[in-house]
């Protein structure tokens, strides 16, 4: 990638892709697949934007240092008069900032999320996970999401952010307030009920900054709130990063767990694999990671932007234009994964994109991965039988996530 091309393609236009629509969110890969068949970037009419799904111009583009997050200013008081001035606050987190900023809050947050901190809160986690899957084989049912994925991902980020085990349902309801109002465009109507999510949000981590003034703990809001007090952040992006770290924290791992158990259903040799070799589970999470991202588009708060002409293979993006990262389709191209529609958790797959690239990587990757580990484990030792995928599974209306409302399931007892 080069910012003084030699050549002056310009990118082809594509009019009719639609992400919108449940046939999409049902199976967006076919559609992927028509996307990286044009052969570089292309411009989206529709949010006048381009996409970029390759495997090799996604990662150029996310390790590319001349790209922002920041839009051009014209551009940025556009976007923010579309919004509320009171979720303006939310663009103070990590993901809206470009270096030195960025640098700045990243430091923050990085060590609370180093593999000797997470530790103890993994191990408590364990418990809790398998607390829940024996209960379901005595009861002979699992609900993933509900049961399952969104319990034991709100402990561990709970116990990391340092909020109390008994509010965890509050802060739940707040983020899945939040989130519909993160995608890309924001889903309709999804502004109302965001705003109220983010003022019990403000209003919440308000009171517990008092109380961790008074009795600081050993947890990450507490280091947020001491370097608070040391004038290294602001009030708002304190919040605004406790808030980041509670939603991403978890929904990460909802969406992982729900989907790592739905690819298991559909190919159980692999389960049967995993259960025969259980060291397979941490090459497991990235095999889930690739086939099924989370994280389908890499957006690091609304798209990178670029700052003057740039260079993606024979094309050129001109300057001042939103350039959009499609991770589910760079993790299925095939010039990187053989037959990568196949779920194969032998597969080398760590160079997916799932977890970004670049400047931008999740901050969070070790914990994810480290839980999703957990996860699959655990899994592997429950000693009974899966079955019962519904007909129709209910994918959440969302572009930039891809995450199964619910997945109930019969559970055997083997």
């Amino acid at each position: 990638m080069s910012a003084t091309p030699t050549s002056q393609l310009t990118p082809p236009v594509l009019d009719d892709f639609d992400p919108y629509n449940a046939a999409f969110r049902a199976d967006p890969y076919p559609e992927y697949e028509r996307i990286r068949a044009l052969g570089g970037p292309v411009y989206w009419e529709y949010l006048d934007s381009y996409l970029v799904a390759s495997h090799a111009d996604a990662s150029a583009v996310l390790a590319e240092p001349g790209l922002r997050v920041q839009p051009p200013p014209e551009v940025s008081e556009m976007l923010l008069s579309m919004v509320p001035a009171e979720l303006h606050p939310m663009q103070q987190t990590l993901l809206f900032q470009d270096p030195p900023d960025h640098t700045r809050l990243r430091n923050l947050t990085r060590r609370a999320f180093s593999s000797s901190a997470i530790a103890g809160v993994l191990a408590e986690a364990r418990h809790t996970a398998r607390a829940i899957l024996d209960r379901a084989v005595r009861s002979g049912r699992l609900e993933v999401v509900d049961d399952l994925a969104f319990p034991v991902s709100l402990q561990v980020i709970g116990d990391l952010l340092g909020v109390a085990r008994a509010d965890l349902p509050l802060l739940k309801e707040w983020g899945q307030a939040l989130s519909p109002a993160a995608d890309i465009p924001a889903a309709a109507g999804s502004l109302e009920r965001a705003l109220e999510g983010f003022q019990a949000f403000d209003d919440y981590f308000g009171r517990l900054a008092e109380r961790r003034r008074r009795e600081p703990g050993e947890d990450l809001f507490s280091a947020l709130v001491q370097a608070e007090g040391e004038g290294v952040i602001s009030r708002d992006e304190l919040h605004a990063n406790a808030i980041l770290t509670f939603i991403s924290g978890h929904e990460t791992l909802v969406a992982f767990a729900a989907s790592a158990f739905l690819c298991f259903l559909r190919r159980p040799d692999q389960l049967t694999l995993l259960r025969q070799r259980p060291e397979l589970a941490p090459n497991a999470v990235d095999e889930v990671l690739r086939f099924e991202s989370p994280l389908q588009l890499a957006t690091a708060g609304g798209g990178r932007w670029t700052r003057q002409d740039l260079h993606v293979g024979d094309h050129v993006i001109p300057a001042g234009q939103r350039v959009l990262v499609l991770l589910g389709a760079a993790n299925r191209d095939p010039a990187v994964y053989p037959e990568p529609d196949r779920f194969d958790i032998a597969r080398p797959a760590y160079r997916h994109l799932a977890l970004g690239h670049g400047l931008h990587f999740c901050v969070g990757a070790v914990l994810a991965r480290q839980q999703g580990s957990m996860i699959l484990e655990e899994l592997a030792a429950t000693r009974a039988e899966l079955d019962a995928v519904p007909a129709e599974l209910d994918w959440m209306p969302l572009f930039m996530q891809r995450r199964l409302a619910a997945l109930p399931l019969r559970v055997d007892p083997r």
